[in-house]
């Protein structure tokens, strides 16, 4: 007979598989950034991340052209007006 003591809490087991799925989920993760743009992908077994990325790269390109690797430090910066001391 075995003392129930000896057996990890429940609440334990449960925060172990959380945490293993969100580590799975995160590597499954691809992120696409140029410039100021940035995309992140959970891809399925439907989605071929190479072309998918092709191809949104090839629509930027020609919406935005040499002006999509242009970075507006200004709009990527937090405002100064919203933090508190």
């Amino acid at each position: 007979m075995t003392d129930s003591s000896s057996e990890p809490p429940m609440h334990i087991d449960m925060a172990a598989d959380l945490m293993s799925a969100k580590m799975d989920a995160a590597k499954m993760t691809h992120l696409l950034r140029i410039g100021t743009f940035q995309m992140e992908i959970n891809p399925t077994s439907d989605v071929d991340i190479e072309k998918f990325f092709s191809e949104t790269i090839d629509k930027l390109v020609k919406a935005y052209g040499d002006k999509l690797l242009e970075i507006d430090i200004k709009a990527v910066q937090p405002s100064m007006g919203t933090m508190h001391g």
